[in-house]
């Protein structure tokens, strides 16, 4: 499977279930995030739209919404999706520049470039503007070479021009700043539509100095296929659906958003760089892919799954007895449910939590439970606060922390507090859990499976 399609076509024969598609017309403006947020609470599957009013394109949306359908996509169910990503990125593959692919069947250049013949939409009422969400940006280190891959959010304010955000602490704002230092604009690429793999390589946490085109091809297991751009120093993906080629001017900037982010409001912190168009390839079937901002799932986990893999590998280095960890949707990125496997020695809690929240500077709550706990089931963590926490003994709450600056509680200078709750079991606890007989909970479950 080396691109979109192939795992659509992939999910469409093999998992049916996963997707659901879409032919009555609708409404690119709002509409597709509407049905795409009532379908998240229901089966939550891929949505294709293929007739979407005014669009020459089919859009598929919520490729990554579930654990399911991220594990599907390296070849891995959810139970070994950490390991095997672990295992694979231990061992990069460089990218192969090829000649030719489909990306380059069509192409806009000079006059005929025209941003509007994409489908690009507006997702919620307060957003600035209409916003391409699932776009990753190539761009090279004008020091070292290496490229760099990340989301950016990009509005539409022209035919041939986006508006962005570079994150400020972000990899590309660091390279940007490079160029803008020497007076000299940055090359980009921005390719959308490509193997899931592919992007979710794109959204790990990686050294500055790594490209994530090799981490991607550590998760396929093999060469990302590349080929060169048009008009920019720059490669992308051979069977990725859309290629757009352009240069952000050096200090140069123009107000930008708010666009709807994953806390579930909408932000207006931007770095306010533009980027000026110059070609667009395309595949001659290209499907656009958009990502639903705001705290969809699919954002959310996207964002995190990758990062989970290299927390987790980190922490068991240290805690032999971490049983798992959570980062719940309610929390957008700022929450984690994290249980430890008896004994739990007196202060470990506290030592696992501080271990937490130093690898992921996005989390501001921690809470520690025994591995009698189901981390999945927010139902039960709140159960274990309620019963096994004591404010004064088992609350520490730590000033003055590196934060992420999209937290709209954050202080302005980039910090936060952060909290950790330890609702384990204390010594000397003599309380049991109810529970009821194994075969009668299951004789219970079939009984009410039948039911449906």
């Amino acid at each position: 499977m080396k691109d979109l399609h192939k795992f659509i076509d992939f999910i469409k024969h093999d998992y049916p279930n996963e997707i659901r598609i879409i032919d009555e017309e609708v409404e690119a403006d709002y509409e597709l995030t509407a049905i795409a947020t009532e379908s998240e609470k229901e089966k939550n599957q891929m949505l294709l739209f293929t007739n979407v009013k005014g669009s020459p394109l089919p859009i598929v949306t919520n490729v990554f919404g579930t654990r399911k359908r991220i594990a599907l996509a390296i070849g891995s169910t959810v139970d070994e999706f950490y390991s095997i990503w672990d295992k694979r990125t231990q061992r990069l593959i460089k990218p192969k520049i090829v000649e030719g692919g489909p990306v380059k069947e069509k192409q806009m250049t000079g006059k005929e470039v025209d941003l509007n013949k994409l489908p690009i939409f507006k997702h919620f009422e307060q957003d600035a503007g209409k916003y391409v969400t699932a776009g990753v940006v190539v761009a090279k280190d004008p020091e070292t070479g290496i490229r760099n891959l990340s989301y950016h959010r990009l509005q539409l304010v022209g035919k041939n021009k986006f508006r962005s955000s570079l994150h400020s602490r972000g990899h590309l704002w660091r390279i940007y700043s490079k160029a803008e230092k020497l007076n000299q604009p940055l090359d980009v690429a921005i390719f959308i539509g490509a193997h899931p793999s592919i992007l979710l390589a794109a959204a790990a946490k990686v050294g500055m100095g790594v490209d994530e085109f090799e981490v991607a091809g550590a998760v396929m297991q093999e060469p990302v296929q590349l080929v060169k751009c048009e008009t920019v120093d720059l490669e992308a993906p051979a069977f990725s659906e859309i290629v757009i080629e352009g240069e952000i001017p050096p200090f140069i900037r123009e107000n930008e958003g708010p666009l709807g982010e994953y806390t579930g409001y909408a932000a207006g912190r931007s770095t306010n760089n533009i980027i000026n168009v110059r070609a667009i390839t395309f595949r001659k079937d290209a499907i656009y892919q958009d990502i639903v901002p705001g705290n969809s799932s699919e954002h959310l986990l996207l964002g995190n799954v990758s990062k989970e893999a290299h927390v987790i590998r980190r922490m068991r280095e240290t805690l032999p007895n971490l049983k798992n960890i959570n980062w719940p949707k309610s929390g957008t990125h700022f929450s984690a449910y994290l249980s430890l496997s008896e004994p739990i020695d007196e202060g470990q809690a506290n030592h696992a939590a501080l271990l937490l929240l130093g690898l992921d500077s996005y989390l501001k709550l921690v809470v520690v439970v025994d591995e009698d706990i189901d981390i999945y089931n927010e139902q039960e963590v709140l159960w274990a606060i309620a019963t096994r926490m004591q404010p004064d003994r088992d609350v520490n709450v730590i000033k003055n922390v590196f934060c992420n600056r999209l937290d709209p509680s954050a202080y302005d200078e980039g910090t936060s507090a952060k909290i950790i709750i330890d609702a384990t079991k204390k010594k000397g606890w003599t309380f049991e859990k109810l529970t009821v007989p194994k075969n009668f909970r299951e004789k219970a479950t079939r009984i009410i499976k039948k039911q449906k």
